[in-house]
């Protein structure tokens, strides 16, 4: 079986510039994905794929194959399975490498729980799903939740709610984007389908993990808090 672990890392960051290989306590942001990757049993091959030099000469520092990235699947409104199906496509035309299971590992997120890659992927394997992704748990629900008209008046985002207690509520949970695993064949058959998550399937299985290892760098403050999470982990 062919696992592929995909790291996305386009340049042009707009809230963080240059994010993706500033450095986080003496390392490009980066290489803390790529070195989770690598230590993956399962996965037989780590790609970065970026439209962006700089961050193609920090994958390469690492040992990573680079996929280049066509432009218009690097915009900022590009989805992210168009970037994911072309490293699948590029793959099979240029190495005739089939890939089986897709692993997605965004860049800004380098707190990960040592082992959860593959954590992820024997769930998917082992629970005949189309994916696998990480979840983390919900503070915040709907029920509590409001929506502001034009003259700024708060409404019930839920109408009727009788839940005003945490625990009256059923656990919620929302994709972190730690780690998403996809059957390719699943991933490559959703090209002209539109809709949330929709490339991931119709059957996904969630992994739950702290929110510890689902945070997202995208401003400097976010930087001090995974340096303050890195003493901890």
């Amino acid at each position: 079986m062919n696992i592929l672990c995909v790291i996305p890392a386009r340049g042009g960051s707009k809230g963080l510039k240059n994010k993706n290989i500033k450095h986080l306590l003496g390392r490009p942001l980066i290489a803390y994905t790529i070195e989770a990757a690598l230590k993956s049993k399962l996965a037989n091959k780590v790609a970065v794929s970026t439209d962006d030099p700089k961050i193609a000469r920090v994958a390469e520092r690492y040992g990573v194959q680079v996929i280049d990235r066509p432009k218009k699947y690097a915009t900022d409104t590009a989805p992210i399975e168009l970037a994911l199906r072309h490293s699948v496509s590029y793959l099979k035309a240029e190495e005739n490498y089939v890939t089986d299971i897709i692993v997605w590992l965004q860049a800004n997120l380098p707190v990960r729980k040592t082992g959860q890659i593959d954590n992820v992927i024997k769930k998917l394997i082992s629970g005949n799903a189309d994916s696998a992704v990480t979840v983390s748990p919900v503070e915040q629900f709907p029920q509590w939740m409001k929506k502001m008209d034009k003259r700024n008046f708060l409404h019930p985002l839920v109408n009727n709610s009788k839940h005003y207690r945490r625990q009256d509520i059923k656990p919620l949970y929302r994709l972190d984007g730690a780690i998403v695993a996809i059957k390719a064949k699943v991933l490559m058959s959703t090209k002209n389908l539109r809709g949330v998550h929709v490339f991931l399937g119709k059957r996904t299985i969630g992994v739950i993990q702290d929110k510890k290892y689902s945070i997202e760098i995208d401003s400097k403050e976010d930087f001090e808090l995974v340096k303050h999470t890195f003493k901890k982990v």
